[in-house]
């Protein structure tokens, strides 16, 4: 991939061409007609100001990012998101367009296979880009296109795997990893703990059994939490049934009249 090839990495204004940063290419000519491409130019009285656009290429590379997308957009339109606005020119600080501005919107290398290869401005009254390019917007009557192409990210290298897994047995081609002969003994549980029950589940009585034995993994003891084998003596433990008692049940059972109550109050009241 040339240089040529490379995608645009760095967008940048300038007031002179001769205030190009190294490392950048100016567009100080229009693509088509090969006019001046000043993106500012005032009338004819007064202190010429000239604004230029810069681009920076470079290789892919990681930790790189990439420009991806470029929008024009009045002064005091928000700034899309995602985007960063060319506010200023970078050898003099001062204001970068006029009336309008230039947004820009970056991504790293290794999150995109395609990027913006060529920006281009045509001349004044010219709106239709050229093949493979897309209209950006209006700078000072003159279009901003660009052009994306694709690039081999970075980390597109192929790698090969060729570390081994310390815990897994010598594992051949005709050894298929569904057949788990050659694992069980090297674990210190069972595969299958139920395979020798007609119902599925876990048998209590048998799979407690084991708790609090020793079981050698990698050299190191392995035991379960002697608090956890309390658990063996719940199995021996009776539920009452609680019987079920109906709205009409608990009525008849429960039911009070208040007779005595009523009486003694009505009785208290004659003798008062």
């Amino acid at each position: 991939m040339s240089n040529s090839d490379w995608p645009i990495t760095a967008v940048t204004v300038v007031t002179e061409p001769s205030k190009c940063p190294a490392g950048f290419t100016i567009i100080d000519k229009t693509y088509d007609k090969r006019d001046d491409a000043d993106l500012w130019r005032d009338g004819y009285f007064g202190k010429r100001i000239c604004r230029y656009m810069c681009v920076e290429r470079s290789a892919p590379s990681v930790g790189r990012d990439v420009l991806v997308d470029v929008a024009v957009i009045n002064e005091k339109d928000p700034i899309p998101a995602g985007f960063t606005c060319v506010d200023f020119t970078s050898d003099t600080r001062e204001k970068a367009m006029k009336k309008k501005m230039l947004c820009v919107r970056y991504m790293s290398c290794t999150l995109t296979k395609d990027a913006i290869a060529e920006l281009i401005i045509l001349s004044k009254g010219v709106r239709r880009p050229p093949n493979g390019y897309n209209l950006v917007g209006e700078l000072n009557n003159m279009a901003l296109c660009f052009k994306m192409a694709g690039f081999r990210s970075p980390n597109a290298e192929p790698q090969q795997n060729t570390v081994n897994p310390p815990y897994s047995p010598n594992y051949t081609t005709e050894t298929p990893l569904n057949n788990m002969s050659n694992v069980g003994s090297a674990l210190p549980y069972a595969i299958n703990p139920t395979a020798n029950h007609t119902r599925p589940g876990l048998d209590r009585a048998n799979s407690l059994a084991g708790i609090g034995s020793n079981h050698p993994l990698s050299g190191v003891p392995w035991q379960i939490n002697p608090r956890y084998t309390e658990m063996s003596r719940l199995q021996d433990i009776m539920i009452p049934q609680i019987g079920y008692k109906s709205i009409m049940d608990i009525e008849n059972e429960y039911s009070y009249s208040f007779n005595i109550e009523r009486s003694v109050s009505t009785n208290a009241g004659t003798y008062n």
